[in-house]
């Protein structure tokens, strides 16, 4: 028996009651019911009589009015009419049931996205934390203890131990070699150790209601709630516990929510003194550093046991955030979450004032003590942090913490340490020079006002007394004449006109040298207020610095800095931070063109050039002319450049760039000559070390052995034959480093020069957001950075540049780390050319009939395949010391009368100005 319902005048196949009957309750009209035999097979859905039945007395009996008979088995004929106050009742029930549904099925949504929040082995590690059992079972070694994963540099010097034991981590600072002397091995602290100054600190910096709550503390989460919802507050011992242990630190309201659950659970579960135990020994105490026994000997080296009141309470206070309240990165910050945890402790009962105030008086005295008197968390942290994340890549991050790996790298310790000092000095003093030089502006502003007040005044006054005295003279011509023809005119009538011509005079005499001065006035407290706001964009800036230091004879890595303070950002710009290289980028453009064929002397047009929306302008926005290919790059002309890529091939340069070891996109584009594309510092270091080992590409690398805990070798970095192959054309990589020694000597890389022989090039973007210098001695390759994390231009008023603050700080850093070594020459393979021996000098007079030469050295090195450099041919070192002496004396002349000429035009301008504005010169 088939069904039809109709509604509205439209009919719809009854596929089953059920939805049906949800129609019936759905849309609350009159339906009309028709049962016909026979139609089975033409609707293709049946329904039983009785369960039809059924389902039209329950629509009855809630309000419905059903006309209709149904016939069949079990059929009969339905009742007619409408239900009273019973059907209304029911309709009421079935409001609140259809709530009631609602809620559950809402309870049910909230537990399954709860639930979800809960890691796969979640009860695997409630198990193990509430019968007091470690979360992993620990890596079996044959030794007694956990071994450690110790990283040294290349001179056996250790950077850092890793150490995980039963259920953390820590990673502590060394300054020898081999085994530690100290008791911070990562086991869990035993609840006898923990001094009783230590959990109290803990409770009354934490959660001072630790012991009246049963796991969440009602005060502290409304507290929380009304100042940042989302912010982490609020958390009690508990909470924080959980959290470390089983969830992430997502900030969730689901993840909020199964935490306060499973606090409570917890508690019911485990002791007060349990949950306490516990959580000293898993919560991070900063750089690396899991559990209070690891904590105290980083600090203090010591045991737990042994911590002074004041130690404790600074532990204590770091705890909210230990990077970044370390007393490593500033010790008068460690003093002050140690007075705020002293003055809860009082608070709370568990100190009085005398004794808190003792503990603050208390010196810090940091640090691990090794046999050399050193301290310290990680050295070398930039780099420690690299190799890490390059070890777990490979052997899995348990694996290494505890495998105890005798972990060599190529890092140069004391190296890295000059390196580090030079970048953090060098940002703390552009930082000072940037704010210095906005006050001095300031105080110049401030002058000039002044000044400019004291002169309108004195102006006024001289246009006010020459404009009255013209204007009475003119004034009593005027009446002298006009006294005979008009008789009428009294005196006293005279007089008032006579002093009305006066002051119409005065005023427009005044309001004239009052606009000047005001438009003045305008534009100089416009500059001061630009100023005030570069102190405080300067205040609250922080400009950051990379390095990186290549040897590239090998391809080891000898310094990796990634900014001023690790402690402070652990992002490391070195090989995270991808930008702009601006200038740095065009000898790549310059190389590639030279192995195309083209000459130094190749001349290039200055002249304004476009291609589509791309119009590059030069630095100085002035263009020359003709000039030659290497004049564009000593002087860093951007039109030359871009033409030179034009010339040879956008696609030629990328891959260029490719051999050089640069693996990151390379837009093809006309832009890219300009350093239109974004590197890391490393990336770009990765082609000047290319450069500087006469185009032999060795890849970068940081790990030199691995080695297990039982001695044996699992990895080791070897140098094949075939990796000193040189991947691009010598004689044109040889030809651009003389280019780039010029761009040092005579360019603009002049402020890189460090007394011997070394190369360059500076690099600044557009909109002076970062400044760089890339460059090479022939004993090591450094790349420098400078610049805002968020972009920000550098010196806003005053732009900086590569040449004016990368080249200083890669010059101070080379000289410090070439200090009391040989001079060494670029390697000069030009003897296979001239059949051995000493290389020619190369003088004053022959440099024209070797330049004309060229094109037949080349022809010779094409047909014998030899290895012949450019520096054999062209030498500035070797230049005799008298022409040296007379182009180094012509230049500083002309630096010396263009100078000059310089300060005639500023003062001839000046004192048009004063004239200007009514200001005596003298």
């Amino acid at each position: 028996m088939d069904c039809i319902v109709l509604a509205s005048g439209r009919s719809f196949p009854g596929h089953c009651h059920q939805r049906r009957y949800g129609d019936f309750l759905r849309r609350r009209a009159c339906w009309r019911i028709v049962w016909m035999n026979g139609g089975l097979e033409r609707v293709g859905v049946g329904m039983e009589s009785s369960l039809v039945v059924s389902s039209l007395r329950k629509a009855m009996s809630r309000g419905f009015e059903v006309r209709g008979r149904l016939e069949g088995a079990g059929g009969g004929e339905v009742e007619r009419g409408k239900a009273g106050k019973e059907g209304m009742v029911r309709k009421i029930l079935s409001v609140r049931t259809l709530a009631v549904a609602l809620f559950f099925g809402g309870v049910a949504g909230l537990c399954r996205a709860l639930v979800s929040c809960l890691p796969p082995d979640f009860f695997d590690r409630w198990k193990r934390l509430v019968n007091d059992q470690p979360l992993q079972e620990p890596k079996p070694v044959e030794q007694e203890g956990q071994p450690a994963t110790v990283i040294y540099d290349c001179h056996g010097v250790v950077l850092a131990r890793i150490v995980q034991g039963g259920n953390y981590s820590s990673v502590k600072g060394e300054s020898q070699a081999g085994k530690s002397k100290r008791t911070g091995d990562g086991a869990p602290l035993h609840p006898s150790d923990i001094p009783s100054a230590l959990w109290q600190a803990v409770v009354a910096s934490e959660d001072r209601r630790f012991f009246e709550h049963q796991g969440i503390d009602p005060r502290g989460l409304t507290r929380a709630i009304l100042s940042l919802a989302a912010s982490g507050g609020g958390s009690t011992i508990t909470q924080q516990l959980v959290k470390n242990v089983f969830l992430s630190n997502d900030r969730k309201w689901s993840r909020k929510l199964i935490e306060m659950i499973l606090a409570v659970f917890l508690e019911r579960q485990m002791s007060k003194w349990d949950i306490l135990h516990h959580y000293l020994n898993k919560i991070y105490w900063g750089h690396g550093v899991y559990g209070i026994e690891a904590a105290a000997a980083l600090y203090f080296g010591k045991h737990p046991s042994a911590l002074t009141l004041g130690e404790c309470a600074m532990l204590a206070g770091i705890i909210p955030a230990p990077e970044y309240l370390s007393p490593y990165r500033d010790p008068s910050r460690g003093k002050k979450p140690q007075a705020r945890t002293l003055r809860r402790m009082v608070e709370a009962g568990f100190l009085d004032s005398a004794t808190a105030a003792a503990a603050v008086n208390e010196p810090l005295r940091l640090g691990v003590e090794g046999d050399d008197g050193s301290s310290g968390p990680w050295k070398a942290p930039y780099f420690v942090s690299e190799v890490l994340y390059e070890l777990y890549q490979k052997y899995g991050r348990d694996e290494v913490l505890q495998g105890g790996y005798q972990v060599h790298t190529t890092v140069d310790l004391e190296m890295q340490e000059i390196a580090e000092k030079a970048v953090n000095d060098a940002g703390i003093e552009y930082d000072d020079e940037r704010i210095m030089l906005a006050e001095k502006a300031i105080e110049r502003c401030v002058e000039a006002l002044g000044i400019l007040e004291q002169a309108r005044e004195q102006k006024m006054e001289q246009a006010a007394l020459v404009a009255g005295t013209r204007a009475r003279e003119q004034f009593r011509k005027y009446a002298m004449r006009e006294a005979g023809k008009r008789k009428e005119i009294t005196e006293e009538d005279r007089i008032k006109l006579e002093e009305l011509a006066v002051s119409v005079a005065v005023n427009k005499a005044t309001d004239g040298v009052k606009r000047r001065f005001d438009a003045t006035e305008d534009g100089l407290r416009q500059d001061l207020a630009e100023h005030q706001e570069e102190i405080k964009k300067a205040a609250a800036a922080r400009v950051e610095g990379a390095m990186v230091a290549i040897d590239p004879m090998s391809g080891g890595v000898r310094v990796l800095v990634g900014g001023r303070d690790y402690y402070e950002s652990n992002f490391n710009r070195a090989t995270q931070a991808f930008r702009p290289p601006g200038s740095t980028f065009k000898p790549i453009v310059y190389l590639t063109a030279l192995a195309e064929g083209i000459e130094r002397n190749h001349v290039l047009m200055d002249e304004p050039y476009t291609v589509g929306d791309f119009s590059p302008e030069n630095y100085d926005k002035k263009f020359r002319g003709k000039v030659t290919l290497e004049e564009a790059l000593l002087k860093s002309l951007n039109v030359p450049t871009v033409r030179l890529c034009a010339e040879i091939g956008v696609d030629k340069v990328c891959r260029m760039g490719r051999a050089l070891g640069i693996d990151s996109y390379l837009p093809h584009e006309l832009s890219l000559s300009l350093g239109g594309c974004e590197l890391t510092p490393l990336q770009l270091s990765f082609a000047y070390s290319t450069i500087a080992a006469g185009g032999v590409l060795h890849k970068p690398y940081l790990i030199s052995r691995v080695e297990n805990h039982e001695g044996r070798v699992i990895e080791e970095k070897t140098i094949s034959a075939d990796q000193h192959e040189p991947v691009v054309n010598e004689y044109a990589v040889s030809e651009l480093r003389s280019l780039l020694q010029a761009v040092v000597d005579r360019g603009t890389g002049r402020g890189a020069r460090i007394g011997r022989p070394c190369a360059g090039k500076t690099g600044t973007s557009d909109g002076h957001r970062d400044a760089w210098f890339a460059g090479f001695t022939p004993m090591l390759s450094c790349v420098v950075w400078l610049g805002y994390d968020d972009n920000t231009p550098l010196g806003g008023i005053w732009p900086a540049t590569g040449s004016s603050h990368a080249a200083p700080l890669w010059r101070d850093f080379m000289m410090r780390v070439h200090e009391g070594l040989p001079v060494e020459k670029f390697h000069d393979i030009g003897r296979d050319m001239h059949g051995g021996g000493a290389p020619r000098q190369i003088g004053k007079k022959s440099r024209r009939a070797h330049i004309v030469g060229i094109p037949e050295i080349r022809k010779q090195y094409r047909q014998r395949d030899k290895k012949v450099l450019w520096r054999d041919v062209w030498d500035w070192e070797k230049a005799s010391s008298a022409w040296e002496e007379r182009e180094r004396m012509e230049e500083w002349t002309a630096e010396r009368a263009k100078r000059a000429e310089g300060i005639k035009t500023m003062k001839t301008e000046w004192q048009k100005t004063l004239a200007k504005t009514g200001i005596s010169s003298s």
